[in-house]
């Protein structure tokens, strides 16, 4: 097999909106951490830190039934970098 040498590599999640935890989120007027995470699909586990102020702000967004979609870089140790997440709003029923 012949190998190339790449920059990096981008990583992309979708996931309901309701798999990710909430609990962590800390009530209004405390404050806020960095929140770590955790993603297993198969044998392979992602982690990756989000920005708790980003975070929380994105779930407040959140409906049922919303994606959520993490991106980020894919790091040594399978650490996604630089990771981030945006809410796809629910699309209206066809009709």
């Amino acid at each position: 097999m012949n190998k190339i040498e790449v920059k990096s590599i981008k990583v992309t999640i979708a996931i309901m909106a309701d798999k990710l935890p909430t609990d962590c989120i800390p009530p209004d007027g405390q404050p806020i951490v960095p929140i770590p995470l955790a993603f297993q699909c198969g044998e392979i586990t992602m982690t990756g830190t989000m920005n708790g102020k980003s975070y929380k702000k994105a779930m407040k967004g959140a409906v049922p039934g919303a994606m959520v979609v993490i991106q980020g870089k894919l790091g040594p140790g399978n650490e996604i970098l630089e990771c981030g997440m945006a809410i796809q709003p629910l699309k209206a029923p066809a009709g």
